[in-house]
């Protein structure tokens, strides 16, 4: 047994038109995050700590309500506001569609979720950011982080 920490992608939606919309069943019947011990209303986005509590990791569902308003933007208002960041150094996102890359074939399909989320994990000083979607390997400095430190 291994513990697989998850966060749901586009082959996760399960729209199939014949059997109509019922976003992720299989997901949510196979991969059981600790989603309710993050204060989340959803398996689709949850949070949780490691190494000691010197690093607290969130998983945020590119594929779900992000949005100012929905519950996935208001958990993670909360549960960023109550990391202590004296005594955990360490502040991870992942998510899966990635909010900057340079690949033609997926310009863009991040950016709704950046222009609503991106503010907040700024201003809680998020160290970094792992996505997934693209299947390349890049590293970036976002345009607001420069922007900001340019000030």
């Amino acid at each position: 047994a291994r513990p697989w920490m998850v966060t749901e992608g586009n082959h996760e939606v399960e729209a199939l038109p014949v059997v109509g919309f019922a976003p992720f069943v299989a997901y949510n019947a196979r991969w059981r995050m600790p989603h309710e011990e993050s204060g989340s209303a959803s398996n689709l986005y949850y949070s949780f700590d490691m190494a000691g509590g010197a690093a607290h990791v969130v998983m945020l569902g590119s594929y779900t309500e992000f949005e100012q308003g929905s519950e996935q933007y208001a958990w993670l208002e909360r549960d960023l506001a109550g990391v202590d960041r004296r005594k955990t150094p360490w502040l991870l996102v992942l998510l899966h569609a990635p909010w900057y890359n340079t690949n033609q074939a997926h310009q863009g399909e991040g950016e709704a979720m950046r222009a609503a989320m991106e503010t907040l994990l700024y201003e809680a000083r998020v160290d970094v950011v792992f996505s997934g979607h693209v299947h390349a390997y890049e590293r970036f400095v976002s345009p607001t982080t420069i922007s900001l430190l340019h000030r």
